[in-house]
């Protein structure tokens, strides 16, 4: 029988090697000092334009004066020989009622909580996908170092075996089955490497940064009282604009209707009649009568319809995601139990195996499907412990907890 070349063909040593060195150099960017709260305010300056922080409203209301003021020019002239004519200038000045003042203050209030409201629900949004990528990446990186380790193992025992089969003492079996896992290892690789690859990419994209967190985990969020749906942004963002939309309707009613303040000045000239008059008028409207018009009642209670139905179908998807999510953990931190004694286990199996010297082919198998299995059930530890994180970062995510 022709033995196996002594080493691995120099292309797959290549191949393996870009492996090897490239996951290190995603590790190195991981290797920081930074928070994740310093991640998104550099999220946050880098995605917002300087312009746009600037920008103020073009529209800036006066406190008394409802409307622009008109001027008001009229003459007119007598046909008679000792008639007068009449001159007549006014300057009307449309100001504000006392419900229309009131209306715009509440306005001017509910615009500065919902501009608070939009940076909490865009900071909101922005951690939820900075927790998505930092997370997606762990976890591919997680099942990257595991597969690195099995690769570790794997050579070393090719290596032996190699050894083995040019004494003679083995038969090419065994080492066909170690390249055959070698190669299974690799391609495994190549997967969580890609998948890694391409959240830190996203990552990078969205924060403008090249280096993550060392530390992404937050602080454990109660599944009993934790989620509080009145504390959302997103809901609290939905009350205020109602709130504008009714205000915005009471500034428009009858019963807010302006006052107009009227200066004029009259000239009078006729023959020997000369006089100058000036004066001040008041238009009041008598706001004691309550009148409204059907289109009001119409917004009103169109604006209450879809009020009441977006906040409910709010809430059915918050509270179905808060349940989910709760259930899953509950689930995840049961099974961790579980695997936390699989992991001893495995480990007392493992350190078994490593003294156990047959040369029965078949057994030598067994041990190797035993070594790889005990470096499964080690991963599956430690990738259910990021997913407890994981699923920690959602419930806060659903919560409306920004980092």
């Amino acid at each position: 029988m022709k033995p196996l070349p002594r080493c691995i063909p120099t292309a797959l040593r290549i191949f393996s090697l870009g492996f090897l060195i490239l996951p290190n150099a995603l590790l190195a960017q991981s290797a920081s000092e930074l928070t994740l709260k310093d991640v998104l305010t550099t999220t946050l300056s880098h995605v917002i334009e300087p312009s746009e922080a600037d920008e103020t409203s073009p529209y800036q209301a006066s406190s008394w004066l409802a409307d622009l003021p008109s001027l008001s020019l009229s003459y007119l002239g007598s046909d008679q020989r000792d008639g007068v004519d009449e001159s007549e200038v006014s300057i009307n000045l449309p100001v504000k009622s006392a419900r229309r003042r009131s209306a715009d203050s509440a306005l001017q209030a509910l615009s500065i909580g919902l501009d608070d409201a939009g940076l909490q629900l865009r900071s909101l949004y922005y951690s939820g996908l900075i927790r998505e990528a930092l997370w997606s990446f762990r976890l591919a990186d997680t099942k990257r170092q595991f597969a690195s380790e099995k690769q570790h193992l794997l050579r070393e025992l090719s290596q032996r075996q190699q050894e083995l089969l040019a004494a003679g003492s083995s038969a090419e079996y065994t080492m066909l089955l170690l390249q055959m896992e070698i190669v299974q290892v690799e391609v495994e690789q190549h997967d969580v490497l890609q998948e890694a690859r391409y959240w830190l990419e996203r990552y990078t994209s969205l924060t403008g940064l090249r280096t993550m967190p060392a530390d992404i985990a937050e602080p454990f969020i109660p599944l009993s009282g934790g989620f509080r749906a009145d504390q959302h942004p997103q809901l609290q963002a939905l009350d205020l604009a109602y709130q504008q939309r009714q205000q915005l309707l009471r500034a428009s009613s009858p019963q807010a209707s302006d006052w107009n303040l009227a200066l004029k000045a009259k000239h009078l000239d006729g023959a020997g009649y000369n006089e100058q008059q000036y004066g001040l008028g008041v238009e009041i409207p008598l706001s004691v009568f309550s009148v409204s018009r059907q289109s009001e009642d119409s917004d009103w209670r169109s604006a209450r319809r879809e009020y009441q139905l977006t906040r409910d179908q709010f809430l059915a998807d918050f509270s179905s995601s808060w349940e989910r999510l709760s259930s899953e953990r509950e689930s995840l931190q049961h099974k961790q139990v579980l695997l936390n004694r699989s992991r001893q286990l495995a480990g007392q199996i493992n350190e078994q195996l490593t003294q156990l010297h047959d040369s029965n082919e078949v057994a030598q198998e067994i041990v190797l499907r035993r070594m790889m299995a005990a470096i499964d059930t080690r991963a599956e530890y430690a990738l259910n412990e990021l997913l407890i994180g994981q699923n920690n970062a959602m419930l806060r995510q659903t919560a409306g907890i920004s980092l």
